[in-house]
């Protein structure tokens, strides 16, 4: 309750009428009645500030669980990115056709000696990896065979131990890279990657078996590192703590001080880690409440942790109000009842008056107390009349201004935050007024030259009478959360845009189609009038497209030729990698269905689920177009390539493939100045493919 609401209460309860004086008759009730009436009032209002306070508990908790996942798993990901990352770099090794053939000149040899033409590749392969291991800063990389032997080794490279030995035989019987858990080389937190190396062959029509394993051993200290620091929005003791699965439980990893491996185990491999709960970490930091998450295809797992005394901080602001509430309501109560018994007992005008200055006072009392509790709360409260002029505002809008709090009744919303902001305030204000429900928005504010967040929530305040009184205001500043999300989804864009980049420059087919499917597809959006949440989809598909084919071999994608029907079948398996690796990467439903239904087709011709008109996704049916228009244009080996008005031809004289809405407003696009100008880079494009 604020200073103004209770000012209000005041005049409310003054206006009313005084109490009549009565007979003697039942003046005399017995005292018991009266001490058992103040007893349950006192179990009444304890009961209901503990409640009260146990669901503001609750609330609290809650949304320290979702903040805490937040930013544990914007952590995750980015080491996810990290392990990810080193795995495509060791595929650039392990896809080159002559490692290929190298290695499985090797692995068919079966331990026997090497031939002297095998003898004589031995020096250009270590180089080849000794370059690698260079350029990419590892600490030392082997090529191993199915017996557990390291056939080829960077220099200097120590010996392989035997947990290496088996983690490398085991990468024979799989198709994915696998890691290690963490290790110490020379003082340093290190980690190992195994990948698969795949026969430059099939070596059955329906199989790719390995026939080579490479181990590429690398420092994990800084990534690790870089999970343990602070973020912006970071409270008061949160810390994240990095733990390895060991035999029988988890053991913590400190990449920035000794013993970096911690041999003890913290958790055993029974405890529920997975569950947002309150645990003692260690006697010195206390209880703590705590969150996880494992680290997909890797021994590490992720706990973060922030003081109990620290999460619950806010709750004990909020019980001084609620217990100040409490204590008001019980002694404006008995108060009450004791000015009236009082009054009934002298039957005097006097001692009643007496009493209702009494009753004044006290309430002023609990107000003044009120005020005082309401100055520490950090959220910006502030009552508006009818008028629209401002009746009360708490020390935090105050500041929040930068205005004295003695100054602002009277002001309006123009006076304290301009025009802009005023307009809408007023409508906002507008709403609640006719509908009578609260208003909820979240705000940019231009104050002081600084550009604030605010989470702004608005609602009536009527009185026992349904009378309007104002509107209640109240908001908090989100400026460092939402900062912390924007920068969250920053480096997802950068991810993405590094993918798309890797993925062009291994495949010269592809080098520069997805930005000419994103100019193209973002054009036809304006023809469509699609929505801005459906561009941005749109947007993000065109980029993504061929991600999927990064996860096809080599020597399929860049093919001089046709391909045969295995290995069309290989190739069209892109589109299920594609959808997994969009899905880890978390991103929008929306983008994945585009994408993965880009290669149907409206007679059902398509893949891969030979969907039909309506059931292909529009977004998936441009993309789709798209695709084929900047892929037709461009040349291969086996075929020249065509105009975009015979690219066009084809889409005109197929309307069971392609839809014609999209056809028109392919040509629409075509034929404005930005058309041509469209044209004219795919032109030069294929030109320089040639």
């Amino acid at each position: 309750m604020t200073e103004a609401t209770a000012h209000f209460e005041l005049e409310r309860f003054l206006e009313e009428k005084a109490p009549q004086e009565k007979s003697n008759s039942g003046v005399n009730k017995p005292i018991s009645i009266a001490l058992g009436s103040i007893l349950l009032l006192l179990i009444a209002c304890a009961w209901i500030s503990y409640v009260i306070i146990q669901d503001k508990k609750t609330e609290i908790l809650n949304s320290l669980e979702t903040r805490q996942q937040i930013a544990l798993n914007g952590k995750a990901d980015v080491f996810r990115t990290w392990i990810e990352q080193s795995a495509q770099q060791a595929n650039t090794l392990v896809g080159n056709p002559l490692i290929k053939l190298f290695a499985s000149e090797i692995h068919a040899l079966k331990g026997q000696e090497l031939s002297p033409a095998l003898s004589a590749q031995l020096p250009f392969m270590q180089n080849a990896i000794n370059q690698f291991v260079r350029e990419n800063n590892l600490i030392a990389a082997y090529m191993i065979g199915s017996d557990g032997r390291a056939y080829l080794a960077s220099s200097n490279s120590p010996s392989l131990s035997r947990e290496q030995r088996e983690l490398a035989q085991k990468q024979y019987s799989a198709s994915e890279y696998s890691t290690s858990p963490l290790h110490l080389i020379d003082g340093e937190v290190a980690i190992d990657f195994v990948i698969p190396v795949l026969a430059a062959q099939p070596l059955t029509e329906n199989t790719n078996e390995p026939i080579g394993a490479f181990l590429m051993t690398l420092s994990a200290a800084n990534p690790l590192a870089g999970i343990l620091s602070r973020t912006p929005v970071s409270m008061s003791g949160e810390r994240t703590l990095i733990f390895q699965k060991g035999e029988a439980g988890y053991n913590e990893v400190t990449p920035n001080r000794p013993p970096f491996l911690k041999t003890e185990e913290t958790f055993s491999l029974n405890e529920d880690l997975t569950s947002f709960t309150e645990r003692e970490l260690d006697r010195m930091q206390g209880y703590s409440y705590t969150v996880s998450r494992t680290i997909e295809n890797t021994h590490i797992l992720l706990l973060q942790a922030v003081p109990s005394d620290v999460a619950l901080q806010p709750l004990k602001t909020y019980s001084y109000v609620v217990l100040g509430l409490a204590v008001s309501v019980f002694v404006v109560v008995c108060s009450i009842g004791s000015g009236i018994w009082f009054s009934l007992r002298t039957q005097n005008a006097k001692n009643l008056a007496d009493q209702y200055k009494d009753l004044a006072q006290r309430i002023n009392a609990q107000r003044r107390l009120l005020g005082n509790i309401n100055s520490t709360v950090q959220d910006l409260i502030s009552l508006k009349g009818p008028d629209g002029t401002y009746v009360y505002a708490n020390p935090a809008l105050a500041r929040f201004v930068d205005f004295p709090e003695t100054s602002i009744p009277g002001k309006t919303d123009r006076d304290l935050f301009g025009d802009k902001i005023a307009r809408k305030f007023s409508e906002m204000d507008n709403q609640v007024a006719e509908t009578g429900e609260t208003v909820n928005e979240i705000l940019e504010l231009e104050l002081q030259k600084k550009s604030k967040i605010v989470r702004v929530e608005k609602s009536q305040l009527v009185d026992d009478d349904g009378t309007f009184l104002g509107i209640v205001t109240v908001s908090g500043d989100i400026t460092d959360f939402i900062t912390f999300q924007r920068l969250k989804d920053e480096l997802g864009q950068k991810t993405i845009s590094i993918l798309v980049r890797m993925l062009e420059a291994n495949d010269p087919h592809l080098a520069g189609h997805s930005n000419h499917m994103s100019v193209l597809t973002s054009n036809v959006a304006d023809i469509l009038s699609l929505t801005r949440e459906q561009k941005e989809n749109l947007h993000a598909g065109a980029n993504l497209s061929q991600i999927g084919k990064i996860s096809i071999p080599a020597e399929i994608r860049t093919k001089e030729g046709r391909l045969s029907e295995s290995e069309k079948q290989i190739m069209q398996g892109h589109v299920t990698k594609a959808e997994a690796l969009l899905r880890e990467m978390e991103i929008d439903e929306a983008v994945i269905t585009a994408i993965c239904q880009m290669y149907e087709r409206q007679d059902g011709s398509g893949y891969p689920l030979n969907l039909e008109g309506q059931q292909i996704d529009l977004l998936a049916r441009i993309l789709g177009m798209a695709d084929i228009l900047v892929a037709r244009v461009s040349p291969r080996s086996y075929r020249s390539a065509i105009s975009v008005e015979e690219a066009m031809e084809v889409f005109r004289t197929n309307p069971d493939k392609y839809d014609e809405k999209i056809v028109e407003a392919f040509d629409q696009f075509l034929g404005t100045k930005a058309g041509e100008a469209f044209e004219e880079s795919l032109k030069q494009a294929a030109a320089d493919m040639q």
